[in-house]
């Protein structure tokens, strides 16, 4: 992120906590997107992620007069929604799946269009069903890693551990998912 973005944000936190409510709705607007796609990721619903990323913008609104600035607001707004997704798997008990639509590039067929349509709808739920097994925090570093392409460094700043154990975490979850998808004949070593 950059300094003058981490300025504006920390200028909109002032102004925020000095009264001024517009404030919070620019913050708002600038991580929305973000914060509901890493609630997807992790969740695989769309409504369950709407819900989680209303709570965690509902949560910063309640508790942003405690922000240290030790770190970007968009961090902190991370570790909200991953601590609140990691609750929500663990509350429901069950495992969602991610959904992929980037699968389609993955797969050069030959097949008509239909079986074509069918390998990749079937390839989709493998990888869906490996996402979902991966226990929660890996889950959560590898959706933050892969699909949003954070660094591993402001990863270990979301999740509150070092970068070494976020970049062990992820070959960990590549591991998994490779070591699953190779048992059901979904790729090939």
């Amino acid at each position: 992120m950059g300094v003058d973005k981490v300025a504006e944000e920390n200028e909109l936190i002032q102004k925020f906590l000095r009264g001024e409510q517009w404030a919070f709705d620019r913050l708002m607007i600038l991580h929305q997107k973000k914060v509901y796609r890493v609630a997807l990721g992790m969740l695989g619903d769309h409504d369950e992620a709407a819900d989680v990323t209303q709570e965690a913008f509902i949560r910063a609104f309640r508790s942003l007069k405690n922000f240290k600035f030790g770190s970007s607001f968009g961090t902190w707004l991370h570790r909200i929604t991953v601590n609140l997704c990691i609750s929500h798997i663990r509350r429901k008990k069950f495992r969602q799946h991610l959904s992929l639509s980037e699968v389609s590039h993955m797969l050069r067929s030959p097949l008509g269009r239909p079986a074509r349509d069918l390998a990749l709808k079937d390839l989709g739920q493998q990888i869906d069903q490996a996402i979902a097994a991966l226990p929660p925090k890996q889950r959560a570093i590898f959706v933050m890693h892969y699909y949003e392409e954070l660094p591993h460094k402001e990863i270990a700043e979301i999740m509150n551990r070092t970068e070494g154990a976020i970049k062990s975490s992820y070959c960990q979850a590549v591991k998994k998912l490779r070591k699953r998808l190779l048992d059901h004949g979904q790729i090939e070593s």
